[in-house]
């Protein structure tokens, strides 16, 4: 009886030291008049610690990263496969297995250039390539945006221009160069860079601005792809829908570490859907992020609470629907996979990298972790660092709110704050 009577005292006074930081969400979400959820958990105990709408499906955005990212973990080796190959004396027969890394100005250059432009012809096929341009529940007004880059089978310049002003010149910069000439450039009194939906022609409205967006993203088409490729490689090219022979040979890149580093701590939504497609190609074959999803889901699906709807890499998609415990069951296998050391190298750091580098800041850091951003969303999953040095997994979500994300974040970054003092 008397040992009852313990668990039951114990039970309460844990029920009674988690009631303020479940009111703190409550009422921010009452406040606010949206939906939040948040779940918190000792991986060390293997215990929840408080659960709040933590079963509910939420629109996870960006967080949708986590998934690409355990899936490019366990799925891809250490350097990305850039592309298959055949070759004869006087032909290269390239298939692309969508290496986002190809002349990306945000990555290091591996060996593919040289290897490209010491071919005499190069025949390009996409026969491998089963994708739409944008994926499911994208927003289709978004093709200009610098967050909206087309989905390709060979990858060029990140699939983006970069506009820009040389500080000291003042001569305006644009790469690749191929699209000066479908460039026009006008001064104006609002910075703006336009781009119709179909071709790559260009309206660059310039003015003075510090911290303007220098991206945008460019329309592929087969005679796009040639002009880019032989501007640059200085290689004739051609495309040739042949299909991908079993005998084609795989050329590596760049490491992928180097890769899921920008695509975790910037939350590089290209970078994410290429991944994808990579995984899609090392399991079959073939590009297609709905096939990669079908065999990666059965294997997350086995260790996850909840049944996910996963429908593309990056979260653009507003088709997607995880639950606060599946964010953190997903961080605690990483966590066992790769070990604290190689994954906090990857992530966002508080304070310090990422998208969340101006928030939830402390020394040392106490939050490590990702982002998770629309229109009326905003999520962070991660893990959090207490006071006492216990090293708990959460996912806060918050969805359809009429607010400012800031306002959203300066009110977690208070909940946050009290599960580090109180563990």
């Amino acid at each position: 009886m008397a040992s009852k009577q313990l668990i039951v005292l114990a039970t309460a006074i844990f029920m009674a030291s988690c009631a303020p930081i479940k009111k703190a969400v409550d009422n921010v979400s009452d406040k606010y008049q949206y939906h939040a959820g948040f779940y918190l958990y000792d991986p060390a105990n293997q215990k929840e610690l408080l659960n709040i709408n933590g079963d509910k499906y939420f629109t996870p955005a960006s967080n949708t990263k986590v998934y690409t990212f355990y899936s490019s973990l366990t799925t891809l080796p250490d350097s990305i496969p850039a592309f298959r190959y055949t070759s004869t004396d006087s032909v290269l027969y390239v298939w692309g297995l969508a290496d986002p890394g190809f002349l990306n100005p945000l990555l290091p250059q591996g060996k593919t250039y040289d290897f490209l432009s010491g071919a005499n012809k190069i025949s390009f096929s996409e026969a491998n390539f089963f994708d739409e341009r944008f994926g499911a529940g994208w927003a289709w007004d978004d093709y200009p945006t610098s967050f909206s880059q087309e989905r390709t089978a060979f990858p060029v310049y990140g699939n983006s221009v970069v506009f820009d002003i040389d500080s000291s010149s003042h001569a305006l910069q644009i790469v690749p160069s191929l699209f000066r000439d479908s460039t026009i450039v006008k001064p104006a009194e609002k910075y703006r860079i336009g781009r119709t939906e179909f071709s790559n022609r260009f309206e660059w409205d310039t003015t003075a601005c510090k911290d303007c967006e220098r991206l945008r993203p460019i329309h592929f088409s087969n005679q796009t792809l040639i002009a880019l490729l032989e501007d640059t490689l200085k290689v004739p090219v051609v495309i040739n829908p042949l299909p991908l022979p079993d005998s084609a040979l795989t050329f590596y890149s760049i490491p992928k570490d180097s890769l899921l580093k920008v695509m975790m701590r910037e939350s590089d939504n290209f970078m994410a859907e290429s991944l994808l497609l990579s995984c899609a190609a090392q399991l079959t074959d073939s590009l297609s992020t709905e096939v990669a999803i079908a065999h990666l889901s059965n294997k997350i699906n086995a260790f996850l609470p909840d049944t996910i709807i996963w429908k593309d890499g990056s979260g653009l998609s507003r088709y997607n629907q995880f639950t606060p415990m599946d964010m953190v069951f997903l961080w605690n296998e990483i966590y066992n996979t790769i070990g604290q050391e190689r994954l906090f190298g990857l992530i966002s750091v508080g304070g310090e990298h990422g998208t969340i580098k101006d928030w939830f800041k402390a020394d040392p850091p106490y939050i490590y972790g990702k982002t998770g951003t629309l229109s009326n969303v905003f999520n962070l999953s991660g893990f959090l660092i207490t006071k006492s040095g216990k090293r708990l997994i959460f996912a806060y979500m918050n969805n359809n709110y009429p607010v400012r994300a800031s306002d959203i974040k300066k009110e977690m970054e208070v909940v946050l704050r009290k599960v580090y003092e109180k563990y």
